[in-house]
Parts: structure tokens; sequence; C-alpha cells
């Protein structure tokens, strides 16, 4: 009787503890649940940081791509005027069909710029004109030219420049490169010269102080930059 009278009283207690730990949420299966759930967490941190480093190297890859991009577009526009530029340099007197020369004089089509008409025409007045230091500097319309201020008359004359230049303001005259019609070879603070349709005008050829003429001689190009009017 006593021996089932506490086996009566162990099953109530039993009993009253399983209705307490259900009550307070604790059960065998939340309590092997809840290590589960700290490593399902963890994992999902870990997967996020993962994708995280993932997406940061492929961004970087794209940054050094788009670097190495304009890298190569840079060196390919560079190679492309040096090849412009030795191209102007070998052939000084080619590259254009439209201007003709008699051996004094220049002419162009009736289809040529406007402008290109009155540089031409320009250039054609200075043909007798001696080399003087200095000349053509003050008064646009000098009986002596030399360097700059030969260029710059022909330049104003067609209406592509408003005052006379030294060759060091040429430097950063128009736009950088070899132009369609118009070049000017250009070191700055020794000399400057022109080209038109690929003759070219310079004060400097065949005869010590001749002035400014159309020449045909070739001559070196090293050490000169070459830039042209907007849009010539």
């Amino acid at each position: 009787m006593k021996t089932l009278t506490r086996l009566a009283l162990t099953v109530s207690l039993l009993t009253v503890a399983t209705a307490a730990n259900a009550q307070n949420g604790y059960s065998a299966a939340g309590y092997y649940a809840a290590p589960q759930a700290q490593a399902a967490y963890a994992q999902q941190q870990a997967n996020a940081q993962a994708w995280a480093a993932y997406n940061a190297q492929q961004a970087n890859a794209q940054a050094w791509s788009n670097y190495y991009a304009q890298q190569a577009a840079a060196q390919q526009a560079a190679a492309q005027r040096a090849a412009a530029q030795r191209a102007a340099a070998a052939a000084p007197n080619g590259g254009n069909s439209q201007i003709r020369f008699d051996g004094r004089f220049a002419s162009l089509g009736q289809t040529a710029p406007q402008a290109l008409q009155f540089a031409v025409y320009a250039a054609n007045t200075l043909q007798n004109k001696p080399y003087v230091l200095g000349g053509g500097h003050r008064n646009i319309e000098d009986s002596a030219y030399d360097c700059s201020s030969s260029t710059s008359y022909i330049l104003i004359k067609a209406g592509l420049l408003n005052r006379c230049l030294s060759s060091k303001e040429f430097a950063t005259y128009g736009e950088a490169g070899a132009g369609r019609f118009i070049t000017i070879w250009v070191k700055p603070g020794e000399h400057v010269f022109m080209t038109i349709c690929g003759l070219r005008m310079d004060t400097s050829g065949q005869v010590t102080g001749e002035g400014p003429r159309w020449r045909t001689k070739g001559r070196s190009y090293a050490g000169f930059s070459p830039r042209h009017p907007f849009g010539m």
C-alpha cells in the first residue's frame, strides 16, 4: 500500500513538473533546437559575409578592367596622333589635292571653304616680303615680317585670329593636333610656321632672311607640336 502511494505521488510530481516546463516554453525538443537555430544563424551570417566579399572583389575587378580599357584607349589615341604627325612631316606638300602651286603662288579649287581661300590669298601677298625680327607685330600691314607675325597675318586675314601672336603664344592656339586644312607647327619661343593643305608657308627654308614664302623643300619637324584652328 505504501509503495503504491509513493508511485502515485511520483507520477503526480512528474506531471506537475512537465506542465510547468511546458508553460515556460521548455521541452526536450526546444532545448535541442536552440543550438541548431544558432548554428543556422551563424551559417547565414557567414554566407552573407562571403557574398559581400565576392561582390567587393567583382567591383574591384571591374574597376581595374575600366582602368586598363581607358589606358589602352589613351595609348591608341596617342599612337594615332603620332602617326598623323609623322605622315605630315614625311609628306609636307601632300595630303590635300585642293591646293595648287605654280612655283610662287598657290591657289585653291572653288569648292574650298572661304576661310581657306582667304588664308591662301593672304599668304600669296607675303611672297615678296623680307624677314625682319619683330616686323608685323606692331602693325598688321607692314613692310616685313617674322615667323610668328606672318603666321598671324594669314590667320587674321582668314578670320581665324584676332591679333598677332608670338611663337610662345601659338603653343596654346586653337586645338592640339594636325588640322584637316591648316596646321600650325610650333616650337615655343623659337619658331612657328604653317601648312595649308599640306603646302608649307615658312620664313626659313632656302635662303636666310628671305622672309615668308611657300616652301616645297623638306625640313625637320623635330621638336615642333602641331595645332590647328577650330574647325580647320
